[in-house]
C-alpha cells in the first residue's frame, strides 16, 4: 500500500472511529494469494524443525512426501517424457514443486509468474530461474508457442474460477504444439459428501477456498484451443483433495 493510499485511509476513518468504525481495503485476489506462506516465518520454522522448506510445507500444511509422491505420479502420467526444455509455472510459491520438476527435465529455461516478491526473490536466487512480471491474470511477457511444459500446482484451487480459466487460455496460447499443460483443480470429484464435511469441520474458516472447476467447462476451454486431455489422478490437498490434468496440445 502506497504511502499516499495509507494518508487518504487514515483521514477518511478520522471522523468514522469515534462510532466505532473503520473502511478497510479489500485485497485483490492476487493480493490475498501472497500471504497464503509467509516467507520469513516459513523458512525460520522449517530451519527450528532441520526440514527442508519442501518437507516443511508439506508435513504442515498437507501430507510429509506429498510433493515427492505427486510428482512420481505426475511422471508415470508421462508428463516429463521428451524434450522439455523450457518450462514456464505459475505461482511456485515456495518451489517445492520446481525444485523436483528441474532436477528431473534439466530444462535450459525456466521461468516463474509469482505474485509474493520474498518467495520469487528466494526462488530467483536459490534456481538460477528467470522471473516474470505477473498481474495475476496472464503469462503476457511469454511468447506464443514457446514453451515445452507450462504448469501449476495448488494454485487454481485459491483463486476464483475466470481467473482459472484465464490462466488456462493463457497456458495454450505459450505452449508449444506436442506441449504440456499440467495443473490441478478441484472438480466434483474432490467434492463428495464425506470431503466437504472434512473442510466444513475443520475448524479453519474456510470460505471462498477451494474453488471448485467445472470439469466440462475446462474442457471445453482447452479443447478450442487444440489441447486434449491425456492423463489424471487425485492426490491430497487437506483436508480434502485436488485433482491434477496433463493435457498435450496437437501438433
Amino acid at each position: 500500500m502506497s504511502t499516499i493510499t495509507r494518508v487518504l485511509g487514515r483521514a477518511a476513518n478520522a471522523p468514522l472511529r469515534p462510532l466505532g468504525l473503520e473502511l478497510k481495503r479489500l485485497a485483490a485476489w492476487s493480493d490475498d494469494t501472497r500471504g497464503f506462506l509467509p516467507f520469513e516465518a516459513t523458512l525460520a520454522a522449517a530451519a527450528a524443525a532441520g526440514q527442508s522448506v519442501s518437507d516443511y510445507v508439506d508435513v504442515t500444511y498437507n501430507r510429509a512426501h506429498a510433493t515427492p509422491e505427486s510428482v512420481e505420479r505426475m511422471a508415470e502420467l508421462g508428463a516429463f517424457a521428451g524434450r522439455i526444455d523450457r518450462i514456464c509455472e505459475i505461482g511456485p510459491g515456495s518451489g517445492r514443486y520446481l525444485d523436483l520438476v528441474k532436477k528431473r527435465c534439466q530444462p535450459s529455461y525456466y521461468e516463474i509468474y509469482e505474485t509474493a516478491d520474498d518467495w520469487a526473490g528466494w526462488l530467483v536466487e536459490r534456481h538460477g530461474v528467470q522471473r516474470q512480471p505477473c498481474d495475476g491474470l496472464s503469462l503476457s511477457a511469454t511468447p506464443a508457442a514457446s514453451i515445452d511444459l507450462v504448469m501449476a500446482h495448488k494454485v487454481f484451487p485459491s483463486v476464483p474460477t475466470l481467473v482459472t480459466i484465464r490462466y488456462l487460455i493463457e497456458m495454450a496460447r505459450v505452449v508449444r504444439p506436442g506441449g504440456k499443460l499440467l495443473f490441478d483443480v478441484v472438480t466434483e470429484k474432490c467434492l463428495d459428501a464425506a470431503t466437504i464435511d472434512r473442510w466444513l469441520s475443520s475448524g479453519k474458516g474456510y470460505d471462498h477456498f477451494p474453488t471448485a472447476t467445472q470439469e466440462s467447462v475446462m474442457l471445453d476451454v482447452l479443447g478450442r484451443r487444440g489441447v486434449s486431455p491425456s492423463g489424471r489422478f487425485i492426490y491430497p490437498m487437506e483436508p480434502g483433495t485436488t485433482e491434477c490434468f496433463l493435457f498435450v496440445k496437437a501438433q
